[in-house]
């Protein structure tokens, strides 16, 4: 499950994790979560609460495999979508990973409200009043082609609530929790995933949370852990 703002295509394609994954035996399926790339979008923000996402993906994986036992990755918003979906899915999930995913936005799902303020602003005047961060952040979701940002809009506005981390304990399959060392966004992995049964935190030294996806370091770690070769590496690189 991809992040926010982005697509499948984008970030498991273009990176090189849909091809490695293939080659490495997995039936892949990377989709469009709702309101992204290709998938219906709809302006309504209650149709973006997390249990939509997770009750999507958990329809997809039955469509695709059955009942069939299965592993979730998902990467910072997907990793939220992950979390809920695994939740619903149970037993039949045997592996999670989730990157760019950490203490500082855990238990908060979505953005905070400026993002959101700053993407379906209607003009120069209100976006002058928005802090520039969140108005950096609009000029690069309208970059990409596939956005409607009164969507993205919605989606953000829809998606925010409190994720209740102690419901993560009755999850046992083996989770690991992964972030790049300079991910200011995603804050520290451990305590994400030592609210798990099973948990592994890591972090990928030198890896920011915008470019994660395409680190090869990143990808083999999260690849060594769908395989059970997993070796827990917790350093922690401190951004100059």
């Amino acid at each position: 499950m991809h992040g926010f703002a982005s697509d499948a295509s984008d970030d498991w394609v273009a990176t090189g994790w849909f091809d490695c994954l293939v080659a490495a035996g997995y039936d892949v399926c990377a989709p469009d979560l709702r309101g992204h790339g290709k998938s219906v979008k709809s302006s309504d923000p209650v149709d973006y609460r997390l249990d939509a996402f997770a009750q999507d993906v958990a329809a997809l994986c039955g469509h695709c495999w059955g009942n069939a036992e299965l592993a979730l990755v998902g990467y910072s918003m997907g990793a939220h979508v992950a979390m809920a979906a695994a939740l619903a899915l149970g037993a039949r999930v045997k592996r999670l990973v989730l990157g760019g995913m950490g203490d500082r936005i855990a238990a908060k799902v979505g953005l905070t409200p400026e993002f959101a303020d700053a993407l379906d602003a209607r003009d120069e005047a209100r976006l002058g009043t928005l802090p520039s961060y969140a108005v950096r952040f609009r000029w690069h979701a309208e970059s990409l082609p596939y956005n409607d940002l009164s969507v993205l809009a919605a989606c953000l506005r829809g998606q925010s609530a409190r994720f209740d981390l102690g419901l993560l304990s009755s999850f046992v399959a083996p989770t690991l929790v992964v972030v790049g060392g300079r991910d200011k966004l995603a804050g520290d992995p451990l305590p994400v995933a030592a609210a798990f049964a099973s948990g592994t935190g890591a972090m990928v030294p030198g890896v920011g949370h915008a470019e994660a996806l395409a680190d090869p370091d990143f990808r083999k770690r999260a690849l060594a852990f769908l395989e059970g070769a997993f070796a827990p590496h917790t350093t922690q690189e401190v951004s100059a």
